[in-house]
Formats: C-alpha cells, sequence, structure tokens
C-alpha cells in the first residue's frame, strides 16, 4: 500500500546495499552509474507525477512506469490446508527509481532502478510469524519487469501473468523464496479490476499532485503450496483460499504532517470487498481517508471520510512498548455496515530496517439485516522505528 514514508529511509539503506555488493567489483563505473548521492538528492521535479486522469491500458500497465519514481506490485491472502490450520502472506515487489536520468552505461550492473520486496508468512494455528527481504538493481538480469510476457523479478523470486481472452490476465504465478520459507501459488481472479479513487487517480493528500495511480484485484482464488525450513526439515503444506492485489505508482511523497497510515482490505464471505485507508498526522487524528466499497455483483462505491467510521478498541505493544491497534469497530451508516475486525495473532511486525505492521485480520458482523463474516489484511506505519 502507500509506502511514501517507508520509500526514502528504505532507499537509503538498499542504496548502500546495492554500493557495497556491486560498485565494490574491480570494473569502475562511470559517475552517471547508481550512487548514494543520487539516492538521497531530490529529484521528484524530474519524475512525472500523478496529477490527473489517465486512461488504464492493460495489460501493459500490470508492468512498471518508469517515469515514476515508485512502484509497486503488493499481494496478499488468506489461507488454509485440508486441516483447515490458517495461513497468511505478504509479497511485495518495489521498483525504486534513483534517479531521473536515463543513460547508457558500460556495465551490465549499472542501473538507475532498484527493485526489492517484502516477503512475510504467518502461521496462524502455530502463532509464528516470518518476514524476509532482499534486493537488486535492474541490472545483468537480476531484476526487473518486462511486460510481453508479464513478468517482474528479484533475484530467484518473481510475479507472473498469463494471459487468457481479451489480454486479460488469467492467472498471476507467483514463486517467493527466503532462507526458510517460499511459496508458489497460482491466483485466478474472480472480480474485474477496481481502479481506486477517480478513475484511478487515488489522492493522498489535498495537495495536487500528492497522489497514486491506485487500482487492485479484490478476490484472487489462490492454490499452491508453502515450504517452511524447521529443524532442518522441509514441510511442505497444500493451501487454498484468497488473494488481493494492489498496484499504485507515484513520485510525490506525503506531506510534511502526514506521519503514518493504516490501510485495510476486507472480503467477505458475502462477495463483498473493502479497501479504506486513513493518514495520520502529528498528533494522532485522521488527517485524510478514503475507500472503495466493492458489491458482489463487482460494482463500487467511492467512500470519503465522513462515510466511514473506525474505532480502536484494544492494542499490541511491541518489545520496544511501540503500541499498534489490534482490534477495531467499523461501520458505513449510509450502507448498513457494522464490522469487527481483530488481528489473528498479535505479532506481525516486519523487523526491517524502518518497521511497520503488516498483518492477516478476521471480520465478523453484519452488511445490511446479514450476518457476514471474512478475512483481510491491515497495514499499519509509523508507530514504531
Amino acid at each position: 500500500m502507500y509506502k511514501y514514508i517507508l520509500f526514502p529511509i528504505l532507499l537509503i539503506f538498499f542504496a548502500f546495499g546495492v554500493y557495497y555488493v556491486y560498485f565494490n567489483q574491480t570494473e569502475k563505473l562511470t559517475t552517471t552509474s547508481l550512487n548514494i548521492s543520487q539516492a538521497m538528492s531530490d529529484n521528484d521535479t524530474l519524475f512525472d507525477k500523478a496529477d490527473k486522469i489517465r486512461l488504464f491500458n492493460f495489460p501493459e500497465d500490470h508492468s512498471s512506469h518508469n517515469k515514476f519514481k515508485l512502484e509497486w506490485w503488493y499481494f496478499t491472502g488468506n489461507l488454509v490446508n485440508s486441516d483447515g490450520n490458517e495461513y497468511s502472506y505478504q509479497f511485495t515487489i518495489f521498483r525504486n527509481a534513483l534517479s531521473a536520468d536515463s543513460v547508457e552505461l558500460n556495465s551490465n550492473f549499472a542501473s538507475n532502478q532498484l527493485f526489492f520486496y517484502h516477503f512475510a508468512i504467518a502461521d496462524i494455528s502455530e502463532n509464528k510469524f516470518y518476514f524476509f527481504d532482499d534486493y537488486a538493481r535492474n541490472g545483468a538480469g537480476l531484476a526487473g519487469a518486462t511486460s510481453s510476457p508479464l513478468k517482474i523479478w528479484v533475484n530467484n523470486s518473481s510475479i507472473q501473468g498469463v494471459l487468457g481472452d481479451g489480454n486479460v490476465i488469467k492467472e498471476w504465478k507467483i514463486n517467493a523464496v527466503s532462507d526458510k520459507f517460499k511459496i508458489n501459488f497460482s491466483l485466478f481472479p474472480e472480480k474485474n479490476i477496481v481502479l481506486h479513487g477517480e478513475a484511478g487517480l487515488s489522492q493522498k493528500s489535498y495537495s495536487k499532485g500528492n497522489a497514486s495511480y491506485y487500482y487492485s484485484i479484490t478476490r484472487l482464488r489462490t492454490i499452491g503450496t508453502i515450504q517452511l525450513l524447521e529443524s532442518g526439515k522441509e514441510k511442505k503444506i497444500n493451501i487454498n483460499g484468497l488473494s488481493w492485489l494492489d498496484r499504485e505508482w507515484s513520485t510525490t511523497a506525503l506531506s510534511k504532517e502526514q506521519v503514518g497510515w493504516d490501510w485495510f482490505s476486507i472480503q467477505l464471505n458475502d462477495s463483498t470487498e473493502l479497501m479504506y485507508f486513513k493518514l495520520r498526522n502529528k498528533n494522532g487524528s485522521a488527517d485524510f481517508a478514503k475507500g472503495t466499497l466493492i458489491y458482489a455483483n463487482g460494482l463500487t462505491k467511492k467512500l470519503y471520510q465522513s462515510d466511514l467510521f473506525i474505532e480502536e478498541k484494544s492494542f499490541w505493544k511491541n518489545e520496544k512498548g511501540d503500541k499498534y491497534p489490534s482490534k477495531w469497530l467499523l461501520s458505513i451508516p449510509s450502507e448498513n455496515i457494522k464490522l469487527t475486525i481483530a488481528t489473528k495473532i498479535p505479532d506481525q511486525e516486519l523487523k526491517l530496517n524502518l518497521r511497520y505492521y503488516e498483518g492477516s485480520i478476521r471480520i465478523n458482523g453484519f452488511n445490511g439485516k446479514c450476518e457476514v463474516n471474512g478475512s483481510g489484511f491491515v497495514e499499519m506505519t509509523g508507530y514504531s522505528n
């Protein structure tokens, strides 16, 4: 989701890693190559911005948009095995342009595009959470994005799309690996693409250009395997369930007053979905909020800050003593929707260079007069450093 706050800090850490891994080679790269000063400089004015409504073009828009600074392919899902044990996953590939220059360099390793991914698995039944990250430059085949065939990859982890009739992606393939866990999934869309905001232009504040191009596939039937390495033995788990894809690209960061956000993806058992985010300012109040309600028939309704109410009911503390919300009451009065939301296990915090919470949630409540339940994901940033 909205990784704008994460990117400037993560970018510095990843750039240092890239420097030591690749620049300390016998071959000296030119001064136009990727370097730390480029990574830390503010070249936003040289990139395109999400400042006007555009016509989306699929499947091409599933691939990269290198004229923008930031981009991600973000998958989350809730899964079960044949015994009914619950699992969840997050797999997100990021692209970050370290400069707006596009020049020819005399090295296969040189590039101004940095790709990295975050990968997490939760074993809900065992109350275990695993996470991992990796990165590479868009050079020498280590990382990149192509549109035909559709493939986005970082080292040995990848997202691929299989075209069906009408140039629609009929199947997504995820293959993600770490040193202790891996996944191999096939995902099949059960609903059409949803454009958020104004025809896909999603504002993040009231300033023009402080926005992203944002779309989702909110219901993807998922089958495949999870492999866990425990005590030197590999455990292979067959799963099925539902996933959610978020796609965004942009350039401009959040406003200076905004310090973090809470984002929810909700999939109900009556085939209703909900995307909602709120951005928090320095005193903790909601600075800006938007959402999209997706009905069972695929039609959508835009939600504004005044349309949806959310109340935090309980909290979880990490080992540093920093608090994250862990239970909420959510209501949309105009739709007579009332939901109780709670994290499935307490600790789903990714303790990376910058910490953030990306966790599976359980939902119960009412949609109109009908009782509903479901699952989803919550992402929370700005609560812990």
